[in-house]
């Protein structure tokens, strides 16, 4: 079956996925590890990653109508291209316990406290199952008919908290140490710039326009890095950076916070519809990514019958990977942001290396014209 989404759609999945779960844990991660210096470790990392969105934007130009599995077989041959693509989906396999443990232990704490855990992610795993199996073209129309449920509760709630601001809550700046700056930017280009090679599994080759496309990428890696910003500036600003590290939902705690004038209470309701919003698209792409990266490892050409036992996979790995939010937490700022430096980061840059090594030496252009071909005629 022939699909292929829009440039818009395609930045909406790349704004969704850039933020999913950071827009909760981001400040809670970067305040515990900087203090009150967590807010511009984002504009920091937002600079430090766009280098990596040049190379992945790089190796889509050289090869316009294939995905990272394609391009890995055509930079370094087909035995040692099928090695990066079991690498390339190993990330997602790997990395996605901690996220949905995160996500089933936000339910279970605000929402269905009742409810036991395996519950909650069997329900969500088979509405994201669904979304994986119908494909990437309902999956791009549903993210684009989606983003007026997800701008709008964000524009409502930094506009009632831009009042309780308070810049002397950030002062002094930079009275930590310098390692912690360190592991702060560098966590945050492995959650939002490193993972962003993840996408490179639907493009360029399921994106219609691929200059539009192009552009896309880039405009929705800085939305998505500028809200990032928002939100943990206004956790600071609002709650303080000692509020904002004993939260474990520090985002949560502060839209639990505003009240406008006894008239508008109860807004955390609106954080809950962003984080659904973006959870849900994150993952459902982590899971057709898991799908497609072991289809084509294995040389399986329809890789629909593999979502339901992926997707029945993803139920107990949280339950089983971690016995508490403590492990959680020490996974998710360890193993797994070495994890997407290495296979986001540092597998990236060998193949841009050997692949412009190549192509100087059949005196191929570096970057290439992108032109707005459209190619749908690769099986999705």
């Amino acid at each position: 079956m022939k699909q292929h989404i829009s440039s818009s759609q395609f930045r909406m999945l790349v704004i969704y996925s850039t933020c999913s779960t950071s827009v909760l844990s981001m400040p809670l991660i970067l305040g515990t590890l900087v203090g009150r210096d967590a807010w511009w470790i984002p504009l920091v990392g937002t600079v430090l990653g766009f280098p990596f969105i040049f190379i992945f934007l790089t190796m889509s130009r050289w090869y316009p109508t294939t995905d990272f599995f394609g391009i890995s077989n055509k930079i370094v041959g087909k035995k040692f291209g099928k090695v990066c693509g079991l690498l390339f989906t190993l990330l997602p396999l790997l990395t996605i316990s901690t996220k949905l443990h995160y996500s089933t232990d936000f339910i279970t704490t605000h929402l269905l406290k009742t409810t036991p855990p395996i519950v909650v992610v069997a329900i969500c795993m088979s509405v994201v199952a669904m979304g994986s199996y119908l494909g990437i073209e309902a999956l791009g129309r549903t993210a684009e008919m989606s983003a007026f449920f997800f701008f709008l509760p964000l524009f409502i709630l930094i506009l009632f908290k831009i009042p309780d601001m308070d810049i002397e809550k950030v002062l002094p700046f930079f009275r930590g140490d310098e390692n912690n700056y360190i592991d702060a930017i560098l966590f945050y280009i492995a959650i939002t710039a490193c993972n962003s090679v993840l996408l490179l599994a639907l493009y360029p080759y399921a994106v219609a326009d691929k200059k539009k496309a192009e552009h896309a990428f880039l405009q929705g890696f800085l939305i998505a890095c500028s809200i990032i910003f928002l939100i943990t500036l206004l956790c600071e600003t609002a709650l303080g950076p000692e509020l904002m590290t004993t939260s474990y939902f520090p985002s949560f705690t502060l839209a639990q916070r505003i009240s406008f004038g006894n008239f508008a209470e109860r807004v955390e309701a609106l954080l809950t519809v962003i984080w659904f919003i973006t959870i849900y698209f994150k993952i459902t792409l982590y899971l057709f990514i898991s799908t497609r990266g072991i289809a084509q490892t294995f040389g399986i050409k329809n890789e629909r019958p593999l979502t339901l036992p992926i997707a029945m996979l993803f139920v107990f790995i949280p339950l089983q990977a971690f016995d508490n939010t403590t492990d959680d937490y020490e996974f998710y700022v360890g193993p797994a942001k070495w994890l997407s430096l290495l296979i986001g980061g540092i597998l990236p840059i060998v193949l841009f290396l050997i692949g412009s090594f190549q192509r100087r030496r059949q005196k191929q252009q570096l970057l290439p014209k992108q032109t707005h071909r459209s190619d749908t005629s690769r099986r999705v």
